[in-house]
Formats: structure tokens, sequence, C-alpha cells
């Protein structure tokens, strides 16, 4: 395998599911805009509150699943090999301790009944915008992150991170 297609499949392996949970939460969003909008019927709305709350569930598992790859595999080499890079891992895995806090909030909301969550529908659209932006700023500063981390590290061990977290 040629020396930048490990570094490329490396960082599009970490980049996917990030790129997934985005579209997640923005679809989340607009659909939790036409239920504060009051443009379902309450079967309707019934029902989409109930596939989110499935959809958040699957989201959450893939979430910790991907972040474990991310926090077990990458990030202990990575501040291994470069203990200055300590602090910008912690910030990385404070962002995802914050996605999952997040997740499980909505969870907790989607599961009440739809008077609870009529009186904090602005609430639940204000986290999952929160949710939004926070996954694609933390995806652009992941991905500056790996870019230059993985550039410092030889392909041979480049190749050997990827096995590692492909066995995850």
């Amino acid at each position: 395998m040629e020396e930048k297609q490990i570094q490329s499949d490396l960082i599009d392996l970490v980049h996917y599911e990030h790129e997934h949970i985005c579209r997640l939460f923005t679809d989340l969003y607009e659909r939790f805009e036409k239920i504060a909008a009051d443009e379902l019927d309450d079967e309707s709305r019934d029902e989409m509150v109930e596939g989110a709350a499935e959809e958040l569930t699957i989201a959450l598992d893939e979430m910790l699943h991907h972040f474990n790859q991310e926090e077990e595999v990458f990030f202990i080499d990575f501040e291994r090999r470069f203990p200055e890079l300590a602090p910008a891992v912690a910030s990385l895995v404070e962002a995802h301790e914050s996605m999952c806090e997040r997740t499980r909030w909505l969870q907790q909301q989607f599961k009440k009944n739809a008077a609870r969550l009529d009186e904090n529908i602005e609430e639940v659209l204000d986290v999952l915008r929160s949710m939004r932006e926070l996954v694609l700023k933390h995806t652009i500063e992941e991905q500056r992150f790996f870019s230059t981390v993985l550039t410092k590290i030889p392909a041979e061990e480049r190749r050997s991170l990827l096995e590692s977290v492909q066995k995850l």
C-alpha cells in the first residue's frame, strides 16, 4: 500500500463517521423545526419522535465505537510519540464527551410524552443546532490534527495503526 494511500485511508476511516453524525443532526434539526412550527399531525409527530429516538440510539452506539477507536488507538499512540500533543488530544476527547452527553440528553427528551416535549422544544432545537455546529467544528479540528500528526509517522507505522483500528 502506498504511503499517501495509508494516510488517506486513516483519515477517511476517522472522518467518515463524523460526516454521518453531522448529517444526522442536520436532519433531526430540520425535522424538529417542523414539530416546533406545528406542521405535523399528532400521529406523524409521534412517529417522527419515535424514529428520532431510534436513530439517536444507533448514532450513540456508532459514536462510542468510533470515539473508542480514536481514543484507544490513535490518541494513545500520538501522545506516546508526541507528548506535547496532550492538550490537543484532551480537547478532542472533551468534544467526544460533549457530543455523547448531548446525545444522551436528546434521547431523554425524545422519550417524553408530546406535551412535555412541547414545553422544551426550543431547547431541543438549540441542542440539535449546537450539536451540528460542534460536530462540524470537531471534524475540521480533528482532520487538521490527523493530517499534521500522520505526516510525522513513518509509513510502516501508519499501516500498523490502520490495522490496529480496523481490528476494533
